[in-house]
């Protein structure tokens, strides 16, 4: 996940949902919002009914500008899973509460719009195909709400706040009661739970990057996989201003790496072989020619984004 924009994660507080999509109230009549091509929530590879008794659904968002998506995005899955199965409770950063029993009942990456601007970002319809091909043998569903919502009149792409895509999941999963019981009986509210970086998850302590009260709704309501990202920032400082929150955080340890999309784009603008990308993205990159060989930045049919 890249560090958010100061205007991609602002969240209003009043907020109205209109035809299952939220609206934020403002002094003026809000734009109606829609997506830029029909839309149904992935559900092909959410598994529906729990295979143990006593388990916890547990639902596992990462979102984020995958431009491009690498090996380590996709691998956060397998780590968060592992450290699941790892125990038969698992306990969150702080231990002073009870722990909770889960098992991993669905996995989704969320590509942020082309509203969130920046030149590094190419198209959102090359991101989610890139997406596509990295998810394409794993357990993980490309969501593709967040990158398709568009202003309904203009057409033009909107933000939408990592809290949103969060009540968005939660919505979709846990509309009709959650996930069945491992017996069939009866059904069990899943855990929507954002999945990120230690990276990440420093900048969350800045409220001119995250509002405090998306922060409360991240952390308090649905809670954090973090996993650690030794080379890139410490755990302990990591989390040193998210202390309040540690009944809802849970910390998935890594090895050392320096994997990131940023270093990706430095690799292929300097035509370096580039190991970190699955061969079907990698291949797609080069046959869509999407990043200038002179700056790394994004192309849209050979123009800078």
């Amino acid at each position: 996940m890249d560090t958010p924009n100061p205007t991609t994660n602002g969240t209003p507080t009043a907020a109205t949902a209109t035809n299952g999509t939220t609206h934020h109230a403002t002094d003026a009549a809000p734009a109606p919002i829609t997506t830029m091509s029909p839309y149904t929530f992935p559900i092909d590879k959410l598994r529906q009914r729990l295979t143990r008794p006593g388990k916890t659904p547990l639902v596992l968002v990462a979102c984020g500008s995958y431009s491009p998506i690498t090996v380590l995005h996709v691998q956060m899955f397998s780590m968060a899973e592992r450290h699941v199965e790892s125990s038969a409770q698992q306990r969150p950063a702080g231990e002073q509460h009870g722990a909770v029993d889960f098992e991993v009942v669905g996995s989704y990456l969320s590509p942020v719009s082309d509203a969130y601007k920046k030149p590094a970002l190419a198209a959102a319809h090359h991101r989610l195909a890139m997406c596509e091909l990295a998810a394409a043998r794993t357990d993980i569903m490309v969501d593709p709400w967040e990158a398709l919502r568009c202003d309904a009149n203009t057409g033009e792409p909107v933000y939408t706040s990592t809290v949103d895509v969060l009540r968005h999941v939660d919505c979709e999963i846990n509309r009709d009661g959650g996930i069945e019981t491992s017996d069939g009986l009866g059904r069990v509210k899943a855990q929507i739970v954002l999945l990120m970086g230690a990276d990440v998850a420093a900048t969350m302590g800045d409220p001119k990057l995250w509002p405090t009260s998306d922060v409360d709704a991240i952390l308090g309501q649905y809670g954090a996989f973090v996993i650690e990202r030794p080379m890139q920032t410490l755990i302990d400082e990591a989390l040193a201003s998210l202390h309040k929150y540690d009944d809802k955080i849970w910390v998935v340890a890594a090895f050392e790496n320096d994997v990131s999309s940023t270093k990706i784009r430095a690799q292929l603008k300097n035509g370096e072989r580039v190991l970190d990308l699955a061969q079907p993205v990698y291949e797609y990159i080069k046959t869509n020619d999407l990043y200038h060989e002179e700056t790394g930045h994004a192309k849209t049919n050979g123009v800078v984004q």
